[in-house]
């Protein structure tokens, strides 16, 4: 199966953010999405949307 963006390329080391967005998509990828490490990540994630949007 391939993978739908072009994963040679480097993420930046400095973005925290997207390094996040990666690893969230990598799990959510190869089906990852029962275990800690996913609703971690997910919270994390969903916490920063929030406060970058918040009403």
């Amino acid at each position: 199966m391939s993978v739908p963006f072009d994963a040679s390329l480097p993420l930046p080391p400095d973005d925290p953010d997207a390094l996040l967005l990666e690893g969230l998509f990598q799990l959510a990828f190869s089906g990852d999405t029962d275990g800690w490490e996913f609703r971690k990540i997910d919270e994390e994630v969903h916490a920063r949307l929030l406060a970058a949007y918040a009403a």
